[in-house]
């Protein structure tokens, strides 16, 4: 099963989309298409979006069964949390946590270079 979540996109290419797959809501559409019209279809998702969002979803072997990629996002960043794809919302939190995480990555990086210093 595949899926398409648009928002903000013309409406040319919910068109397009619709000879391919099944428009169940306004804007998600549903089919079954192989791995060559799935990339074709992201790749014209792409090309006609402009600045709209786009999200694709498929399913595929692995941990969580399905893998996802987006466009367009701008208030929130696809992240692989230990194997399972996340969408990660850019809010106060995640800012915080950014800053946290990166401060340590840079301690990590000088205790580890003076650590080679000595040798």
């Amino acid at each position: 099963m595949d899926v398409m979540i648009l928002e903000s996109v013309p409406s040319v290419l919910r068109g397009e989309l619709s000879r391919w797959m099944t428009p169940v809501w306004g804007s998600v559409h549903v089919g079954r298409v192989s791995a060559l019209v799935r990339d074709q279809l992201w790749n014209l998702a792409l090309s006609k979006a402009g600045d709209g969002r786009v999200i694709q979803i498929w399913q595929c072997r692995g941990e969580p069964g399905y893998d996802l990629r987006v466009h367009g996002l701008k208030d929130a960043e696809l992240v692989d949390l230990e194997g399972l794809p996340m969408l990660a919302v850019k809010d106060a939190a995640w800012r915080e946590a950014m800053a946290r995480f990166s401060s340590q990555g840079a301690e990590c990086r000088i205790e580890a270079s003076e650590d080679m210093s000595s040798l």
